[in-house]
């Protein structure tokens, strides 16, 4: 097993008991926000530039502002669904909206100044259309066993993920990294217990946070 899936194994699972302990705090919204940081992508990048050099690295950077596009495309096809569908097929509406677009655009070579304009486009027209939620604080407390299964279902979408990209070859690896673990394993739980409110405020809080990561991608892209 390399160490990026070994750091990936570390890092996700603990990044999930963080943002879940800061949203029962401060709220989904800003547990979104957090996970729009680039916390886990550029441990990942700095392990290539350490493992490969500078060249793969700003490849690798290069490749997280492609995965963004097809981010956004599962957070607003998610936002969009979540609240006429139970967790489960919102969720999987977004996995699929998320995994097609990620095919289609890792399997193009974009300059980086038209992949920061198509970016920049696709996020203000979800944003512009994003569907309208109430910010009102939960209330509830979830259950001692909740927050070590959403630790679980983390290592193991990232095992399986890995596993079949592995097997099925570039494009679809491609696709697969552009996955997002992290938010899909929080919104499920946080739509399973505290209803569609609550996915739509974390997945515009990681929204907002997205052209941080976009520019510190750029910049990595640019320097290294």
């Amino acid at each position: 097993m390399s160490s990026l899936v070994l750091l990936k194994l570390f890092l996700a699972p603990c990044f999930v008991v963080f943002v879940s302990i800061i949203q029962g705090r401060w709220g989904d919204g800003v547990g979104g926000r957090l996970i729009g940081l680039p916390v886990t992508t550029a441990p990942f990048i700095l392990i290539i530039y350490i493992q490969e050099g500078h060249t793969f690295a700003a490849r690798a950077a290069h490749g997280v502002i492609v995965g963004q596009i097809a981010l956004i495309a599962y957070c607003w096809v998610y936002a969009m669904t979540v609240s006429r569908m139970s967790w489960a097929p919102s969720l999987a509406m977004g996995t699929v909206a998320g995994l097609i677009t990620g095919a289609v655009v890792t399997s193009f070579e974009i300059p980086l100044v038209a992949l920061l304009l198509t970016v920049t486009g696709i996020w203000a027209a979800a944003m512009k259309f994003w569907p309208t939620y109430s910010t009102s604080l939960r209330l509830s407390n979830p259950p001692g066993w909740e927050l070590p299964a959403r630790v679980l279902i983390t290592i193991i979408l990232i095992l399986i993920l890995t596993g079949f990209a592995n097997v099925l070859g570039p494009r679809v690896a491609g696709a697969l990294s552009t996955y997002p673990v992290i938010i899909s394993v929080l919104g499920a739980f946080s739509h399973r217990r505290y209803g569609p409110n609550a996915t739509n405020a974390t997945l515009h809080g990681l929204m907002k946070s997205l052209p941080i990561a976009t520019f510190i991608m750029s910049v990595l892209t640019i320097t290294l």
